[in-house]
């Protein structure tokens, strides 16, 4: 019989709105114990949604208090290295959105001490799941189009629109900008679509 997996959750913005807790509070397994949170009002109404028993706006608390088996970290990109080596730290597995760090050797850093403690720290390329995505590499392993020679993508949002301050244009805050934020899902699929077409293990 599989056992829960309680989970600490940092981070309230529309990401962890969307793409984590409507599967999290779906799957039978997952506990989601803990909300870690910058705005205390904002975090406390995104507990309430979701029905997450507590609320941080500490990440020391947060961790020590949780009681998490693993911590899932949708901040800004600027403290993804802290908060994972934190976590790391306090024994707990890590799934951290990309970037990683705001360079190799933050990164570098976080891989390797997850290795020595012997814990798991992973990142998430959402867009490998989605349905045009998956028919692509379909089409691909099934030989009805060769292998890709060059790959045309494009991603449209509407983030540049508003004149208000946004941390994905200050380089400070997001580090590598639109290679580490949009390129890295490109570069990750282009990867995948190249892999050994035998092999389980990359297939979609």
């Amino acid at each position: 019989m599989e056992r829960d997996i309680k989970i600490a959750l940092a981070g309230t913005s529309w990401w962890s709105d969307s793409m984590y807790m409507p599967a999290l509070s779906l799957h039978p397994n997952a506990k989601v114990t803990a909300v870690l949170g910058r705005n205390l009002d904002k975090a406390q109404g995104f507990a309430k949604k979701w029905n997450i028993p507590s609320v941080y706006t500490d990440e020391n608390l947060f961790l020590r208090e949780s009681g998490a088996d693993a911590v899932i970290i949708a901040t800004s990109n600027k403290s993804h290295y802290p908060l994972t080596i934190k976590s790391l730290e306090e024994g707990k597995h890590v799934l951290c959105e990309k970037p990683l760090g705001m360079n190799y050797q933050e990164a570098s850093k976080m891989a390797k001490l997850a290795s020595k403690l012997k814990l798991i720290s992973m990142t998430p390329f959402t867009y490998r799941y989605m349905p045009v995505n998956r028919y692509v590499k379909h089409l691909l392993d099934t030989a009805y189009i060769g292998d890709p020679l060059h790959l045309n993508m494009r991603y449209y949002a509407s983030f540049g629109r508003h004149p208000e301050y946004s941390w994905r244009f200050d380089k400070d805050q997001s580090g590598s900008g639109a290679l580490g934020d949009i390129g890295s899902h490109f570069l990750y699929l282009v990867a995948v679509a190249k892999c050994n077409r035998q092999s389980p293990k990359y297939s979609l």
